[in-house]
């Protein structure tokens, strides 16, 4: 594993932060848009300087506080959707997602289903602007070990990420360089 895996180098003091983090600790600069950064390629270029906003899907299902898991539940299943943020006074308190659905409910869904979504869901999720960039998102997702991230504008949400989302993007715009052969398979060129 190589020590920019486990670990942020501030571009400004060269302080080793762990990594995923937003701030330097020995600095205070701003870590969530990755700039300065050497990069070896422009798929590489291309997450660091390409914003979230552009990633991202502006539709997402909200929920009080106070709604059921039942109901919650029913509006994910309507939408399609994988996740559901519980909003309160405008900003985001928690996230319910399918993860969630499995971990906490599927062994006891009918014992919980009129209770309020507050009960289950994740709270004070991680978020992101929509400037920042997709190399960050995908940090905080891995340092996180989760799959969606809100992204909010000055607190409250405008839309969602997934890796999902992410690795749509990549497919799409990087497919031939993302297409490995692979090594339990023989390769097909002469």
């Amino acid at each position: 594993m190589r020590l920019n895996e486990i670990a942020m180098i501030c571009p400004f003091c060269d302080f080793e932060n762990i990594a995923g983090v937003d701030e330097c600790a020995q600095c205070h600069a701003d870590l969530t848009n990755i700039h300065g950064h050497e990069v070896d390629g422009d798929l590489e270029q291309d997450l660091l300087h390409r914003s979230l906003e552009e990633v991202m899907v502006g539709r997402y299902v909200a929920v009080p506080p106070d709604l059921s898991v039942r109901e919650t539940i029913r509006r994910l299943l309507d939408t399609g959707y994988h996740c559901a943020f519980v909003v309160a006074d405008g900003a985001i308190s928690g996230i319910f997602t399918e993860r969630d659905i499995l971990l906490k409910l599927a062994h006891c869904f009918s014992d919980h289903a009129d209770e309020p979504i507050s009960r289950f869901m994740t709270p004070r999720p991680s978020t992101l602007g929509r400037k920042n960039a997709v190399a960050f998102g995908l940090n905080r997702m891995m340092v996180g070990g989760y799959r969606h991230i809100p992204i909010v504008d000055d607190g409250a949400p405008v839309g969602v990420v997934s890796i999902r989302h992410v690795l749509s993007y990549l497919v799409e715009n990087f497919g031939e360089v993302l297409s490995v052969t692979s090594p339990t398979q023989p390769s097909t060129s002469p």
